[in-house]
């Protein structure tokens, strides 16, 4: 058998993205140049890796086998490149420090950033979005993966870095990368960011309340509910209320830690918007809103003129989305809302600073 490095890339980038030219786009490649790879990689390997009809490019049986050396092989790598960059470059640091907003890819980051960094990570989780990019911004960390809340037809408004109003001087590169303004008066501060995915927002309700049963609720249904946020900055509660008023209703929210608003909603004296792929709860179920009026953007922020070459950032992007996938969008009421919405899109085909969840 003798595979190459970049066939195993096009192997992965396949199995990925699902589709030979959804892996060109990712690999900046022709897809003719990914065809040819994908069957030098079959003659190699001594068999079909791919079946490939109207779902895309499903793996045979000795493709996943393929596939699964393939990320191992690649991985090892990454791990050295990164390795000899780190000993390359003075610039390089020791420890990767980020800012993360709480969420359910925090835990990947611990993983997915010494494997491509071939260094420790240090992540600060901690509500809200302007702090994390101040913090950035001012060189304190080096990445950070923060949230935006919206109505999901609209791109979500960037928090300014320099103390509330929109950024300046905003524009992308050739790949479709945000790049934003320093704060005024600063020399430092611009950022890049890339969203990773594009989410509906669920409510959480007691698994006896009336609407328990119901396969999807209305936001107006819930209009009388107390409304559980979690503590801290954020701009969930300014989205809520304005999605509470497009629906002709004034919201109640209230603050409270995740555990006290678990046992509030169990008792029937809170709602919660949650994340779609968060785990069962006893005592809780968690119910799509119909028309999707909660949306949320997971994005990774950088700063060009930092440490973290562009390379370094499109692969931890692709390793946070491959988790995205199959880890997040893995829980059975996640599966079944995206199985009932095929035309939602929750994440890119390549970095880029916006995303529309719906083609």
């Amino acid at each position: 058998m003798g595979l190459e490095l970049r066939q195993l890339r096009v192997v992965r980038a396949i199995a990925d993205r699902g589709s030979l030219s959804a892996a060109a786009r990712e690999l900046g490649l022709a897809q003719p140049s990914v065809t040819q790879s994908l069957a030098q990689a079959e003659r190699g390997a001594g068999g079909l890796l791919f079946q490939r009809g109207s779902r895309g490019a499903e793996p045979t049986e000795l493709g996943t086998v393929v596939i699964e050396h393939a990320r191992t092989v690649l991985d090892a790598v990454e791990r050295m490149a990164a390795a000899c960059t780190r000993h390359r470059e003075d610039a390089w640091p020791a420890v990767v420090r980020m800012g993360c907003a709480p969420g359910l890819l925090v835990a990947q980051l611990s993983v997915a950033v010494p494997l491509v960094a071939g260094t420790d990570v240090q992540i600060t989780v901690a509500a809200g979005t302007e702090g994390h990019l101040r913090a950035l911004a001012e060189g304190r960390t080096e990445a950070a993966l923060v949230t935006h809340f919206h109505p999901p037809g609209v791109d979500p408004v960037p928090v300014g870095v320099g103390g509330g109003g929109a950024p300046r001087g905003e524009t992308s590169d050739a790949h479709g990368v945000e790049r934003r303004g320093a704060p005024r008066g600063e020399t430092r501060g611009a950022l890049c960011g890339a969203v990773v995915a594009v989410e509906p927002l669920f409510a959480a309700l007691s698994a006896n309340h009336p609407l328990a049963s119901c396969q999807e609720v209305r936001l107006a249904d819930l209009a009388g509910e107390r409304w559980c946020l979690p503590p801290g900055p954020d701009d969930l509660g300014a989205h809520l209320t304005a999605a509470g008023r497009a629906s002709g209703h004034t919201l109640a929210l209230s603050v409270a830690d995740g555990a006290s608003a678990l046992a509030l909603v169990r008792e029937r004296r809170a709602v919660l918007p949650v994340m779609p792929g968060i785990r069962d709860v006893p005592g809780v179920v968690l119910r799509p809103l119909r028309g999707e009026p909660l949306a949320m953007t997971t994005a990774l922020y950088w700063r060009p003129d930092g440490p973290l070459s562009e390379e370094w950032v499109r692969s931890l992007w692709g390793r946070l989305v491959h988790a995205q996938r199959d880890i997040v969008e893995s829980t059975p009421a996640y599966r079944a809302w995206l199985t009932a919405h095929p035309d939602w899109r929750t994440v890119p085909s390549a970095p880029t600073v916006t995303h529309r969840p719906r083609a």
